[in-house]
Formats: structure tokens, sequence, C-alpha cells
């Protein structure tokens, strides 16, 4: 069944790899929240029952992942040392944001001041929980390489590989009505 709605999506490579980029970091920033706010809430921090409120953390954290590594979008996929030293970056900047995000989100002003300073105390508390968002971090860096790229190479949807792309810009005009605008 997944290769079917996978062929019915019609994703390249590069594109799947971005999405598991995204999913992965959306996937770690909710679980991360859950952790942080259990550390907040103690033991009720996910009831057998959960509430709307308990709903709203989860998908919080989820969603501010996703809008955090969207907008630090700039920072991952690059090749080479450089690009490697950015992710480092990148991942600091989107697990700031997604706090900062998520904080925002769940209790608006509090969460706001109080959102990246709880992330921070918790990774400083929990290493391995540091270790593990890097580890995803970097992983994602990685994806988002593959689909950069791909879409360097002019592999990517869109790509016009044909022979027409292979004459010059006036003779495409001359030719075959090409209307390049700028």
């Amino acid at each position: 069944m997944w290769a079917r709605i996978m062929k019915t999506i019609h994703l390249t490579r590069g594109e799947k790899s971005l999405a598991l980029a995204y999913a992965a970091i959306i996937a770690m920033s909710a679980g991360i929240t859950i952790l942080i706010m259990s550390g907040v809430q103690g033991a009720n921090a996910i009831p057998p029952e959960p509430t709307w409120f308990d709903t709203w953390v989860i998908l919080s954290g989820a969603l501010s992942g996703g809008v955090a590594l969207y907008l630090a979008r700039g920072w991952m996929g690059a090749q080479g040392a450089i690009g490697f030293v950015r992710a480092g970056v990148g991942a600091i900047a989107v697990g700031l944001l997604a706090a900062l995000i998520a904080g925002t989100l769940i209790m608006p002003l509090y969460g706001t001041v109080f959102g990246p300073i709880m992330l921070v105390t918790e990774f400083l508390a929990r290493p391995w929980l540091a270790v593990s968002w890097f580890a995803v971090a970097f992983a994602a860096h990685a994806l988002i390489a593959r689909w950069t790229a791909e879409r360097a190479w002019g592999l990517g949807r869109g790509a016009d590989r044909g022979a027409v792309s292979q004459l010059s810009r006036l003779s495409q005009v001359n030719l075959y009505r090409k209307n390049y605008t700028r």
C-alpha cells in the first residue's frame, strides 16, 4: 500500500529524503516537548485519557519542529566541511526556534520566554537528549543535502532534460516559441 501511495505522489529521491528529514525533526521535536512537559507537570503529563491541552502540547511540539526547520533551512544541506559546521549552527537554531514556537503556542507569554531556557536546561540535565537531538539534526542535514544535490544537478521536479533544453535560448524561442520573461 505504501508503494502505491508513493507511486501516486511521484516524489523524486531527493524529495523523499526532504520529507523524511522534516518527519524526523517533527517527531523528535514532539518527543522533546513531551519530555519537557513531563518534567513540568510531573507524572500527570500524559494521562491515560489525554485532555485537549495534552493533545495541543504534542501538536504544538510537532508543528514547531517543522516550522523551525523551514525557517532555518538555509543552514542545512550544504556540502563539505563548511556545510557540516553550518549544520551544527542550524541544529542549534532549529532547536531554539522550535522551543520558542512551541512555548509560544503552549503558553503565549510565559512559554515564549521560558521555552528555550527549559530546552537548554533539559539538554544540560540529560546529555543523551542533546546527543540524540544533534544526531537527528545531522541526519536531517544529510537528507537535505541529498535533495540540494539533486536540485543542483537538475534532476528534481520540473527539470527540463529533453533535447530542446540543449538548444540556446534564441533557438528555443525561434523554433519552439518558448517564452522567457525576466
